[in-house]
């Protein structure tokens, strides 16, 4: 064998250790890229897809390829921020029956009224609604003519992390609805007690009408707030109330609303 074979000979040796190694690294690396990510069945069943509004914040998960695996199994959409699936979920399936979204009955049908209005226990002519306005108004507040209403101040709506400065277009929220409140045991509640919660700076927020009228009478598993970064507070606080007043929920949607605060205050 001549000089040059045996020298290209042993340089091919040198190489073939080295070119095989990088040669496994681009495979694995390439098929890495391919990969997507998994859609994410969160401990509270619902299926986060990659880009969704809390899927990089499951940690806790059973992953699957598509969103019609995740489905299939038992597991729901989240009711808002789906992100993008590999698949189309598969059609729901009529003969299934919906899970009743009470934990008990009511006892009548929902009425507004019996939940009173707003109080002026101190009695100085500024009722509920301008006590509050004028409790979370970041600046000094303008009042009417008689001093018993608030038209003007300076409020930042936690829902959306808008500011406002006209009294008027704002809505007093209640954090835990009236009626989602009625539907899991306040309509066995005595008038006083209705009223109390109506009245109760604890459960209650100045958020734009919009923001207001877009949440409705939903809790969090169906509505969450605009501004992300008030969403841990948002169910905390609605979570306070309901054991404050002793508002029953079906153990389903408990443990649901317990995995969502986790997930999202985690």
């Amino acid at each position: 064998m001549s000089n040059n074979l045996r020298g290209r000979a042993a340089r091919l040796a040198t190489c073939l250790p080295v070119c095989a190694a990088l040669f496994l690294m681009a495979v694995a690396n390439a098929e890495e890229e391919d990969t997507p990510e998994p859609v994410k069945q969160s401990s509270s069943g619902i299926c986060h897809c990659p880009g969704g509004q809390f899927y990089r914040r499951t940690t806790i998960f059973t992953p699957f390829a598509t969103l019609s695996e995740c489905l299939e199994s038992g597991g729901r959409k989240p009711k808002r921020g789906l992100g993008n699936c590999p698949a189309e979920e598969p059609e729901e399936k009529a003969s299934e029956p919906a899970e009743p979204p009470v934990a008990l009955k009511p006892s009548a049908a929902y009425d507004r009224s019996a939940f009173g209005g707003w109080s002026d226990d101190d009695n100085d002519c500024q009722n509920t609604r301008h006590e509050r306005l004028l409790a979370h108004s970041l600046g000094a507040a303008k009042l009417s003519e008689n001093g018993c209403m608030v038209v003007a101040g300076r409020w930042n709506d936690p829902y959306t992390g808008g500011v406002f400065t006209v009294a008027q277009d704002l809505d007093l929220d209640h954090v835990v609805p009236l009626r989602w409140a009625w539907e899991r045991g306040a309509s066995a509640w005595n008038g006083d007690r209705r009223e109390r919660f109506l009245n109760d700076p604890a459960n209650l927020l100045p958020v734009s009408i919009k923001a207001n009228i877009s949440k409705g009478a939903l809790g969090p598993l169906d509505w969450m707030p605009p501004n992300e970064d008030f969403a841990c507070e948002y169910v905390l606080r609605f979570s306070r109330v309901i054991d404050r007043y002793g508002l029953e929920l079906p153990p389903s949607e408990a443990s649901s609303l317990e995995a969502l605060t986790a997930s999202i205050c985690d």
